[in-house]
This record gives C-alpha cells, structure tokens and sequence, in this order.
C-alpha cells in the first residue's frame, strides 16, 4: 500500500460550489448559526490525496474519478466570525460507486474543468474517511515501521486501514461521527464541524488522561491537524488582517479525531430517559457516575496540576453579570429578578465568610467544560465513560482550556437529571431528586479536592442555577415547550435557598 499521500493547501471554492454551500448548509443540525443572518467566505482550503479502495478494504468499484477537499469556510455577520469545516468528495459523473458503497443524497452537481461533478459531503463518503485517516498523524507507537527484505525500516503515517463496515451515524450534532468496526479494532472518526484556532483539548485532554492511566476516556488513536503561517490569512474574528500577525507564531487547527469505540455501550442521556420512563430508579447509576467524575477530577489535577483558589468575589461577581444578561432576555427570569438578585447576595455572603481561610475554597483545574449526560456512555462490562472533552465548540479554544470550578461539571450532570425526567416522561415526581442526591452524596464522598460540604454545597447551588439561567434562555429562544424544566428547577433553587 502507497503511504506518500498527501495533503496540501488548494485553491478556495469556486462560485458555482460555494452556491451549492450557501444552500446546504443553514439546514445542517451541526451549523452553529441559527436565526442570524451571515454570508459564507471561504478562508483555507485543502486537498488530500485518495488512496485506491482496495488499499482500504473496500471493493475496486467503492469509488473512482474521486477528489477529497476540506474547507474552511467563514461564517460572517453581525457579531459573528466563525469557521466550519466542510469535508467534500467530488465524484465525476456519471461514475456511481456500487450500492452497498453509496453516500446520502448529494449535494447537487458541478461543472467544472469541463467535467460534470456530483457533489457530496465528506463525512458520509469513505474516500473521505480513507482520505483523512491516511494522512493523520497516529499515536506513537500504535504504527509500526515497515521492514523491507533488505532489513531498512520506512516510517509509515497510518496502520494498514480496513474501512469495512464503516458508516455515518445519522443523529448529528455538533460534529459528524463515523463508526468504523473494522479500523484498529473499532474506531469512531469524529470529522469537527465548528474549528477553533489551537489544540483542540478533545485531543489533548483524553492524551493527558491516558498518560496518566485514567481508563475513564475512549484513547484518541490518530488526527488530523493542519498549520499556516501567519500571514497567509487574516484570523476569523481579527479586524488588523495580516499585518498585525506578521510576527505571530504559526497557526494551527485540529479538524479530525480518531478514538477508541466503546463497543455495547449506551448514551448516558438515553439510558436516563429509558429508567425515568420505566420507572426505574437512578440512584445506583448516579452515584456511579459521581464516583467516576470524582476520579476524573482527581486524574486532571494529576496530569494537568492545579490554579489558585478561586477568587469569591470575582467568582459571585461573573454569574450575577451572566444573571444579569439572562434576566435582560427573558420575560419569565424578569419576573423573578428581585429573588434572583438575593439569591447572588446570599452566596456572596457565604462565600465571603470563608474567603481568607486557607484552603477552604477549591483551586481552578482542567475540566470537562461541557458536561451532561449525553457525554458520557454506560456499559455493563465497564460502567461510564466520559467523552467530547472539546467543551463548547463555539468558545474560543483559550477559553475553553483555561482553569475552571470541577463544581462546573457536577452541575451539568445535576441539570440533565431534570431533563432526562422530563424526556422520559417519569411517573414518579422524585425520579430526579433521587438522581441527584444521590450523585451527588457519591461526587462528595470520592472528591480528593478537600472542598468541606457547606463550600461545595454553595458553589453547586450557585452553578445549577447559572446554568438553569441560560437554560430558560435558550429554552424559551429555541424550544418553547421546554422552557417549563429549566423554569421549573430556577424556582426550585430560589425557595431551597430562601
């Protein structure tokens, strides 16, 4: 098998196939502007070389008359610069490849270079997949040299590829995922939609873990990362353009990951949905899964060490601020503003009263960033993994890698608890309340942080109620019905807290 293929920077999107994008793409579940206006501009743009099916696996027919692009195209507009990677594989026509071996519906045709181009995307096409795991960068060790007869040793890029069986998952999200059974044992390819500028922490935090013997992540095995120089292009988001970057040091994105699956294993969220609807109780798997992100605190702390304590005031002063905002856009937080606004003059008070005692705040550390339960997945024969360590992909990649609250976390599992009742339909008005106590009474008992009950207690009422804020927000924006289950927890906060 030829292992010198490439990928290089190529020319931007011609008009006709950005047309064909400008229609595509608002309708995609991962595009992350909904409800504003923006243009699309194209801003890097790379081909890979396609490696022949049977190098793969796959049969001769599985494709010909192929290219593999990815761009990056900026979404521009009023308060918005964002980049999104969109994976495309242009198949000459009339070429179609045999049936089992067929993408979904193209994204329309082409005619270019006096060839006709059926257009598809990238992630739902395996010459993509053979494309972008052909040039990955792997894991040491994971890719032994090829001896040859005469005993001199080639570095390869990638092991010997098997995309048999491999298949897109249909539920979208923020990324596109592809399940590969075949690929070093089985993998789940992971093609990033939303691209921020620098290592992206689901590489690098999952690596960390690992090193460190945490068994608690699905191991990243391969990614893609690509580079420029700075003044080749102008950063989304920067007004100086080329110039002010001159002497900046290269840039980088990461635009693929390939990990480990997590064979027989069910989405945390689902599985929560299915107890509550069933009427079974939770209590067990959640205090499961405190124990489980206790440890992966712990391990954190261990491969990435720790801040300083975190600073009360500044601390109190932020979520009043995020408050603030959230109250500004919701006519149900306004009516409640006067017991939101005493429930941050609490806190501060408590916060306050141990403040200068040594060691009685947590310490800032790496985090997850984005946790509920559907980052996470259960399985009998291991329990819970944690998955998706990229945090919020619209974040900058700065924010969302800096040190946080661990606290932050447990309260997107505490929240999810609510939703996953709600979703499932729970018969019994306490489902969730169980749920919490007791992941709750679990995180409390295998936390190492040393935090005492009252402190930690604060700080979780403080960051549940945070995120139930934006929660009604977003609810009330996005899914109107469900404005009820975030409304409903604010007001639970406020009168346990009163």
């Amino acid at each position: 098998m030829t292992r010198d293929l490439a990928i290089r920077r190529t020319a931007p999107p011609s008009r006709g196939l950005m047309r064909l994008l400008d229609a595509w793409l608002p309708a995609r579940r991962w595009y992350p502007v909904k409800g504003v206006e923006v243009r699309h501009e194209p801003w890097l743009s790379y081909a890979l070389d396609v490696p022949a099916p049977q190098d793969v696996g796959l049969p001769d027919d599985a494709w010909t008359d192929v290219r593999v692009t990815l761009h990056l195209v900026r979404l521009v507009g009023d308060g918005v610069d964002l980049v999104v990677q969109v994976p495309l594989v242009l198949v000459a026509a009339p070429a179609v490849p045999a049936a089992e071996h067929r993408p979904a519906v193209p994204l329309g045709e082409l005619e270019e270079d006096g060839q006709t181009w059926v257009v598809h995307d990238g992630a739902a096409h395996p010459a993509c997949w053979a494309a972008l795991l052909t040039v990955a960068q792997w894991e040491d060790g994971l890719v032994p040299d090829r001896t040859g007869e005469d005993g001199s040793k080639t570095s390869r890029n990638a092991p010997d590829l098997d995309l048999t069986g491999g298949r897109a998952l249909s539920l979208e999200q923020s990324n596109s995922s592809i399940l590969l059974p075949a690929t070093a044992g089985g993998t789940m390819l992971k093609v990033l939609r939303a691209i921020a500028i620098g290592p992206n922490p689901d590489v690098t935090i999952p690596r960390g873990l690992a090193a460190e013997g945490w068994g608690g992540v699905p191991r990243p095995l391969a990614w893609l990362e690509v580079g420029w120089e700075p003044d080749d292009v102008a950063l989304p988001g920067s007004a100086t353009g080329r110039a002010a970057q001159a002497d900046e040091a290269p840039r980088t994105a990461h635009l693929a990951i390939l990990a480990e699956f997590v064979e027989g294993a069910r989405d945390g969220f689902d599985l929560a949905c299915a107890y509550a609807g069933q009427g079974e109780p939770f209590t067990d798997l959640g205090a499961e899964l405190g124990r489980v992100l206790a440890d992966l605190h712990a391990a954190l702390r261990r491969a990435f060490g720790v801040g300083a304590p975190v600073d009360a005031t500044w601390l109190v002063a932020d979520l009043r601020r995020r408050s603030d905002e959230a109250v500004a856009s919701s006519r149900a937080l306004a009516r409640r503003a006067d017991a939101i606004g005493a429930f941050w003059d609490r806190t501060g008070s408590r916060l306050a009263e141990v403040a200068d005692v040594p060691d009685a705040l947590p310490r800032l550390q790496a985090v997850h960033g984005d946790l509920h339960l559907g980052q996470v997945l259960h399985a009998r024969r291991f329990g819970w993994k944690v998955l998706d360590f990229e945090g919020e992909p619209l974040r900058p990649v700065a924010e969302r890698t800096r040190p946080d609250l661990a606290l932050r976390d447990v309260a997107g599992i505490v929240r999810s608890f609510d939703y996953a009742a709600a979703v499932g339909q729970a018969h019994d008005p306490a489902w969730a309340l169980h749920a919490r106590a007791a992941f709750l009474d679990a995180y409390e008992r295998a936390d190492s942080a040393g935090t005492d009950h009252e402190t930690s207690a604060t700080l979780v009422r403080a960051l549940t109620l945070d995120k139930a804020l934006y929660e009604v927000v977003y609810e009330s924006r996005n899914r109107p019905d469900w404005e009820p289950i975030p409304l409903d927890a604010v007001d639970r906060l406020l009168a346990a807290d009163g």
